[in-house]
């Protein structure tokens, strides 16, 4: 029979520049933001009265959240767990925050294989994930009854509904952001980073001038020179065309169906379609846990990882209270009646995980503007890819 004990769950603010509380032996500590809080509030709930083991979770911003952890963790006033993004991973790696994490074979093989890469580092695991995200092809279904399957038939479908005359296109996708094109840019072979067999990013291979992002990067410029897809088209362009129903089709995520009904829009969802035969590639975006290196509760911290968190009863909790696609397969395999859910996990499964290394934030800057330079066509898209990667070279090898 369970116990019933006291249950310590303090939920309060931190603020960047405050440290709320020290490392406490025998007891867990959880650092999350206000979305996650009363999600793992529950299961913190589940896992005292099941141990007698008290957990306390305090809710943080993100920025305060990475920020504080590597500040306040070696004076042992950080947390012994924190819940956020596998993108934090290598920086959070490389300065000793977070340890690597051993789960049983038979459990590590019930994770969706794209989020074990997202939260792995250096062929190590540093995070167990939740959920997954990214994109599909969202489409209004007044304006197109029945998505395409292939990059050629959307093309059609955009040369039959686009009326720039009324501002109304067939196909979009924001730019020059790459974040939501990198499914077109991906599909013919693109990357960012070069990987070892082992999954190690290799940040010598730099592939944003690879044959198939200029291919990818080909395709968009193209669209554009035959007035199929205006030039640029900042998230509030794409979400305003969207809503006022003047968008067939857009690649974007779940974040956008709020915004298309909103306007009355009856929207569907669909995985990319094929460029050439081969799956776009979209880029995944992965939730989990990560393991503070400084925590001394490692082993309740592995009991509370393998008997509470990652079970199904506890992985179908998190996604009711933040409905996203499992990363943990038999809790995915029980929401599979949600059409748009199965949609996007569908995109979504051919996708790979936005690189996890600090470096990322220099990639994303250079790359919108060789993007900007496509799209406003002042360089080709070789031009402009092969100067991006030579501005990264140079930068890295630095």
């Amino acid at each position: 029979m369970k116990r019933k004990v006291l249950i310590v769950l303090t939920v309060s603010m931190l603020f960047l520049g405050s440290v709320i509380t020290a490392t406490v032996d025998g007891q867990l500590i959880i650092w999350a933001d206000d979305t996650r809080t009363p999600i793992f509030k529950e299961l913190a709930e589940d896992y005292t009265e099941m141990t007698g083991i008290v957990v306390t979770v305090y809710e943080m911003t993100m920025d305060a959240i990475t920020e504080q952890v590597v500040t306040a963790s070696p004076a042992g006033e950080g947390p012994d767990l924190i819940v956020g993004a596998h993108d934090w991973i290598g920086r959070l790696v490389r300065n000793g925050t977070i340890a690597a994490i051993d789960l049983p074979e038979d459990l590590l093989l019930q994770f969706d294989p794209v989020t074990i890469d997202a939260m792995s580092f250096e062929g190590k695991l540093y995070g167990v994930p939740y959920s997954r995200e990214g994109v599909a092809l969202l489409y209004n279904k007044d304006l197109v009854p029945e998505p395409p399957q292939t990059w050629d038939e959307l093309i059609a479908i955009t040369r039959e509904i686009t009326n720039p005359a009324i501002g109304q296109y067939g196909f979009i996708v924001e730019l020059p952001f790459p974040y939501n094109s990198f499914a077109v840019l991906s599909a013919l072979g693109g990357y960012i980073f070069g990987q070892s067999p082992e999954g190690t990013l290799l940040m010598d291979d730099i592939g944003l001038d690879s044959v198939g992002m200029i291919l990818g990067a080909t395709l968009i410029d193209w669209l554009i020179e035959e007035g199929l897809m205006p030039g640029e088209i900042p998230w509030e362009t794409m979400t305003g065309l969207l809503s006022e129903g003047k968008a067939g089709m857009v690649i974007t995520g779940p974040w956008s169906i709020p915004i298309a009904e909103s306007g009355g829009v009856n929207v569907g969802v669909a995985p990319i379609p094929t460029i050439c035969g081969q799956r776009p590639r979209p880029f995944v975006g992965v939730s989990g846990i990560m393991v503070n290196a400084y925590s001394p509760n490692k082993a309740i911290i592995q009991d509370f990882i393998e008997n509470q968190y990652a079970t199904k009863e506890s992985m179908l909790k998190i996604f009711e209270m933040d409905p996203r696609p499992s990363a943990f397969i038999p809790a995915f395999e029980a929401t599979r009646d949600d059409p748009v859910m199965n949609a996007f996990a569908e995109s979504i499964s051919f996708g790979m995980p936005i690189p996890n290394v600090p470096e990322m934030n220099t990639v994303w800057s250079v790359w919108t503007d060789a993007m900007t330079l496509i799209c406003n066509q002042t360089l080709s898209p070789h031009e402009a890819l092969r100067q991006a990667t030579k501005v990264l070279e140079d930068t890295f090898s630095n």
